[in-house]
């Protein structure tokens, strides 16, 4: 009897340590939240998506590093699911739908303005909601009020005022339009011929052409350069702008390019040389940014060591500083999972701040009404083979 007592005992003192470590473990659970991404992963705009996905990932890998979000008992790291919509909207649709209905995802990263639209369509629907992290420029999404929509770049028009004072500061006045087609080039287009007439300048002749399927751009820009322009707008891929622009100087063109803030002037630099570049207007390369945000130096050197190639970009930059903001945002709220509360957390003093010493971009708050985050423009010109670096803009004073 007595040892059988014994044995009771100790079974019971087992049972009890094993419930003691069941709790503790339950008091140290780790739980895997996902994150969606909707983006061109093939195709000609598949290394732009491709740099949206690096710059979200580089993030979440920073997060999880740094012990995830702790909420009650619980720690949260997070995992990115991509899924490849070739800038197209239906395919975008759907698979939000499906990170929503099968994934439980409540936050989704798209970085195309023709697929956020169908996209912000349905991020307010009751028992379906997410956080909509949109990259565009497009203006009307920083004034377009949405719930649960967040914007990460500036706005395109934020541009305009400094490059036309830099190109008519050339006295440059008669403008051609060579810009790509499609809702984005032609919204551009649109805000900047307004605006350079509003100024003072003629448009002397357009010839839009579609950066994503042509190769030979010489027609439109033999219309355009007929007209005798002293400055070319153009731009859409890097790529295919510098095409635009190298075929523009085979043609004898010997003024300035205005490019849209999609092309990079340092990637098209690779392809037609610091010398067709003269003159060149647009936005300020990653590189040339460094004495303004001096974490981007080494954000770079870690995303040419985990990706290669010679430098990142802003996409990748401007992604990861975004899901920064998502994560203090959270750990505010103290939910992965309500997007009512994340997003509110957004609009607390300090939250979508980002000092450039620790993050590649520095943000200065956000629009509580739209949800645009603050990030300074930075414009450039091309003279004697360099970038010159012009004074921030801070679009949201203005």
């Amino acid at each position: 009897m007595r040892l059988k007592a014994i044995i009771v005992l100790i079974v019971a003192l087992m049972m009890v340590t094993l419930g003691l470590a069941s709790c503790g473990e339950e008091a140290g659970e780790k739980v895997t939240k996902k994150i969606g991404l909707t983006a061109p992963l093939s195709g000609v705009s598949a290394q732009y998506g491709k740099d949206i996905e690096a710059g979200v990932q580089m993030a979440i890998e920073r997060i999880n590093e740094e012990g995830g979000i702790t909420i009650g008992d619980t720690t949260y790291v997070f995992e990115l699911v991509s899924a490849d919509d070739e800038a197209t909207p239906e395919p975008a649709l759907s698979n939000a739908q499906r990170f929503i209905l099968e994934e439980d995802i409540k936050v989704i990263f798209d970085p195309v303005a023709t697929s956020i639209q169908p996209l912000i369509g349905i991020n307010e629907k009751a028992g379906e909601e997410f956080i909509m992290m949109a990259y565009t420029s497009v203006p009307l999404y920083t004034e377009k009020v949405n719930k649960y929509m967040i914007t990460m770049p500036p706005p395109f028009a934020s541009y305009i005022k400094p490059w036309i004072t830099l190109a008519m500061g050339k006295g440059w006045t008669k403008l051609g339009m060579v810009q790509t087609t499609g809702a984005y080039g032609d919204l551009w287009g649109k805000y900047f011929e307004q605006a350079w007439t509003g100024a003072g300048g003629t448009v002397v002749a357009k010839a839009p052409a579609s950066y994503y399927t042509e190769s030979d751009f010489t027609p439109y820009l033999t219309t355009v350069l007929a007209a005798n322009p002293d400055v070319i707008f153009c731009g859409g891929p890097s790529d295919p702008t510098a095409l635009v622009i190298d075929q523009a100087r085979g043609l004898g063109f010997t003024g300035g390019f205005i490019v849209i803030d999609q092309a990079k002037l340092d990637f098209i630099a690779d392809t037609t040389g610091m010398e067709k570049l003269e003159g060149a207007i647009g936005v300020l390369p990653v590189a040339d940014a460094y004495d303004l945000w001096p974490f981007l130096e080494t954000f770079n050197d870690d995303y040419v060591e985990k990706y290669g190639g010679e430098r990142t970009t802003w996409e990748s930059a401007i992604a990861y500083s975004g899901t920064m903001i998502l994560a203090r945002a959270m750990d505010e709220a103290q939910s992965v999972d309500d997007v009512e509360a994340i997003r509110a957390a957004f609009n607390v003093s300090g939250i979508a701040e980002l000092d450039g010493a620790e993050y590649p971009v520095g943000y200065q708050g956000i629009n509580p009404q739209t949800g645009a985050l603050f990030m300074p423009a930075t414009a450039t010109i091309c003279e004697d083979g360099v970038f010159l670096e012009q004074e921030p803009v801070e679009w949201w004073k203005e």
